[in-house]
């Protein structure tokens, strides 16, 4: 699949198995977490994370900032593995889309749960 190479040069090998992605921040990092679809008791990871310096962009007017503004900052190798990882969403059937936003939601009520009793037995306890 030589149209993937910048998620090929991250070391992601089996890109027939990128299930999606999530891209969040924290300080001055973006972080690029991607999620596979594993079989039931496989041993690989679910998911791998990638870390990119945010760089920082000095605008000399508001004018020039405000065209750069849609990708100021972002390393170009994040820029072009989001591109690739796009590609590869539209190539693949999003009908599951809605399967995996739901399986995530489940997951997060049910974190959301045992820490609310979690929180509770310890309000008991003083």
């Amino acid at each position: 699949m030589s149209e993937y190479t910048t998620l090929q040069a991250m070391g992601l090998t089996e890109i027939d198995s990128i299930s999606h992605y999530k891209l969040s921040n924290k300080d001055d990092q973006e972080i690029l977490k991607i999620y596979f679809k594993r079989p039931e008791g496989s041993t690989l990871p679910n998911s791998s994370s990638f870390c990119f310096e945010r760089n920082k962009v000095v605008a000399a007017d508001s004018k020039a900032q405000a065209q750069s503004s849609k990708n100021s900052g972002s390393d170009p190798v994040l820029i072009g593995a989001i591109d690739e990882l796009n590609s590869l969403s539209k190539a693949h059937n999003n009908g599951d889309r809605r399967a995996i936003l739901l399986n995530e939601l489940d997951r997060l009520e049910q974190v959301m749960a045992s820490k609310i009793r979690e929180l509770r037995e310890d309000l008991a306890r003083i």
